[in-house]
């Protein structure tokens, strides 16, 4: 799902003279919404988590029962979990998402290893993209209102 917001920066643009900031550009077709990149995660995280754990780098214990049915049945963490495991970090972002705060979950998600950050490319290109819009428009922002 995503807002378009075309139309606003040609308004934008006739307004001031002056070209759109190039990462609201980048999305004037449609910004990813916060709710759907929530409604994602869930899926993408199974994803990274499973491959972390395939590739041997999810920083879990890998014997055990414990370990055998995480493996099974992709349990992974909803709630904040301490710890630097793939798991505990998907989970903070997880959180970080849950309560609007786009940049907090990104800067976690730098966090995983790159096989698991692979998984989620797509979702993360989404979720930069939102990412870089609003700080466009924080700064667009700013300079207008020092006008």
């Amino acid at each position: 799902i995503r807002d378009s917001i075309g139309a606003a920066l040609g308004d934008l643009e006739a307004a001031t003279n002056e070209s759109a900031p190039s990462a609201l550009i980048g999305v004037q077709d449609g910004v990813p919404t916060l709710a759907s990149l929530r409604d994602e995660f869930p899926e993408v995280a199974r994803a990274a988590l499973a491959t972390a754990r395939t590739e041997g780098v999810s920083g879990e214990q890998t014997t055990g029962f414990g370990a055998f049915l995480r493996s099974q049945f992709d349990v992974r963490s909803t709630t904040p979990q301490e710890g630097d495991n793939t798991d505990a970090v998907l989970s903070r972002a997880e959180a970080a998402l849950r309560t609007g705060r786009l940049s907090d979950a990104l800067a976690e998600i730098s966090a995983l290893p790159e096989v698991a950050r692979a998984e989620m490319t797509d979702w993360l290109a989404r979720a930069e993209a939102r990412a870089d819009a609003i700080a466009a428009v924080d700064i667009l922002s700013t300079s207008l209102s020092d006008n």
